[in-house]
Order: structure tokens, then C-alpha cells, then sequence
């Protein structure tokens, strides 16, 4: 971690934690709802179809039945004639659905017609591990659009997530006696900080310095110790280490939460230090 008057500051666990956690995450939530989009509901589709088709099988069955004159044979003979209908555009069903379907063999048993609908269909549904309580609607296309988005945009925060974690993975905060060395790989002397804020620092681990270098140009710094060494005291707090190395050499205007008398509330305060050790 740590050199002669260096401090190196390397991303921390908690920031793979947190990057890992997030790439899971939408990696998952990716998956479904692809699989939503491409495949589950369009089968939840064919599934609803079907019922419908049971139902419309079985008030044809009762209505037969009423007339007295039906049979296990004429109603077989009946049934073996028919078909299943799918009344929805073939975008709506899955890939390799063809039609048209003959009435499944449950259909065409008159005892357990006789038992009702909900027995035929448990009877047809259970072999093929459909859910005994079909869907209650048919997913239109403007719904499997949404999961597509959803799909899409997940993955795009999936390659995003991935990105960052590798491009951190790569990445680290060094601070000497005489300069800092950015994340991104910038040098920046000491002696071109002109403001530091600390505003964050006890909170959320947050702190920006400003500098100007003397050819003019101008930036930031974000020191993130949450994500680049850390405020573990098992490890020695390279973080807090870090930051007090920078505000050693550091002249600038310096801007922190100082506290009222009363303890209740602060305040932002600013100072102007002198290069001396904080501390």
C-alpha cells in the first residue's frame, strides 16, 4: 500500500462488492426479461389460447349433453373433427407454432369431459408442466415490446457496469510529498491546488480539490476514498492517510463543515492554510 512518503491508494473491497453486486444485478434482470420478451410470453400466450379452447370444448359438451342423445362414441366421433383456434397474430405465439392443432386426446374423452373443464385441462396440463391456472390475458405486442426494452436497456447498464469495473480495476490514487497522481493519470503538484473541499470527506468519504498548473490550464480532483483506499483501520485508513498528506502541503482555501457551539448543526467554514501539518 505504501511507499517512502508515498501513499498508494488501490480500489477497495467495498467498491467490487458494490460493482459486482450492481453487474449481477442487471446482468439478471437482463436475462429475464429477454427471455420474457423472446420466449415466456409468447408460450403464456399459446397457453392462454389453449384454455379458451377448453372452455369453448367443454360449453360444447354440455350443450350436446342437454340434448339427451350424447354418447362416449358420438362425442369422440364429434371431437376427432375439430380443432384447436388460435385467434392471434403469429407474432403473439411462439416461433415454431404451427397450426392447426387437432383437439388433444383429453378433449375427446367423454369421462372426463363429463368431469367438467377444470378436469380436462388439469388432465391436458399436467404432462406438459403448464401451471394449472392458465393466464388471465393474452399479452399483446405493445407488452412484449416493453420486456424487449426493458432487455436492451438493462444490458447497456450490464456493458456499463462491466466498464467501470474494469477501467477501476486498472486504476489508483497516488500522493506524494510533492505532487498527486489522479485516478485518470493526471500529475498535479501540490503547489496548483487552490481550493479543497472537504465539505464530504466525513460523510460520504468525498473530497474535490481544484487546481490551476502553471501553464494555465485548469481541473478537479475527486478524491473518492470510498472507492480508492478505503477508511478500514485494519488497514491502516489509506484513504484518511491520503488525505492528510494533501492537506500537509497544501496552501490553498480550504473548505470544511465546522461546527456551531451549540452542536446542533454546522456550517460550511473556509480558511486559508499554510502548508503546516493538520494534524
Amino acid at each position: 500500500m505504501t511507499a517512502a512518503f508515498t501513499i498508494i491508494c488501490k480500489p477497495t473491497s467495498w467498491f467490487y462488492l458494490r460493482a459486482v453486486g450492481m453487474l449481477a444485478m442487471f446482468a439478471f434482470l437482463a436475462g429475464w426479461f429477454y427471455k420474457d420478451a423472446a420466449v415466456g410470453y409468447r408460450n403464456k400466450n399459446e397457453v392462454f389460447l389453449t384454455e379458451q379452447n377448453f372452455a369453448k370444448a367443454s360449453a360444447e359438451f354440455e350443450a350436446q349433453s342437454k340434448t339427451g342423445s350424447l354418447t362416449p362414441e358420438s362425442w369422440k366421433a364429434y371431437a376427432e373433427k375439430q380443432s384447436l383456434v388460435f385467434d392471434a397474430d403469429a407474432a403473439l405465439l411462439p416461433k415454431d407454432f404451427k397450426q392447426p392443432k387437432p383437439w388433444p386426446p383429453e378433449l375427446h374423452d367423454h369421462a372426463i369431459m363429463s368431469k367438467g373443464q377444470r378436469a380436462a385441462w388439469i388432465a391436458f396440463s399436467g404432462p406438459l408442466g403448464w401451471s394449472e391456472k392458465a393466464p388471465e390475458k393474452l399479452m399483446d405486442q405493445r407488452t412484449i415490446n416493453e420486456q424487449w426494452y426493458f432487455a436492451y436497456g438493462l444490458s447497456t447498464l450490464s456493458v456499463y457496469t462491466l466498464f467501470i469495473l474494469l477501467r477501476t480495476m486498472r486504476r489508483s490514487i497516488r500522493v506524494d510529498d510533492a505532487k498527486t497522481i489522479t485516478q485518470g493519470g493526471k500529475t498535479v503538484p501540490h503547489s496548483a491546488l487552490t481550493q479543497l473541499d472537504l465539505r464530504k470527506w466525513m460523510t460520504k468519504g468525498l473530497a474535490f480539490a481544484s487546481y490551476t498548473m502553471p501553464d494555465g490550464s485548469s481541473g478537479k480532483i475527486r478524491f473518492d476514498g470510498m472507492t480508492y483506499g478505503g477508511f478500514k483501520k485494519e488497514e491502516g485508513e489509506p484513504a484518511e492517510q491520503m488525505m492528510q498528506l494533501v492537506r500537509k502541503h497544501f496552501t490553498g482555501e480550504l473548505i470544511e463543515y465546522a461546527p456551531e457551539d451549540d452542536g446542533d448543526n454546522s456550517e460550511a467554514s473556509t480558511e486559508q492554510t499554510t502548508g503546516k501539518d493538520p494534524a
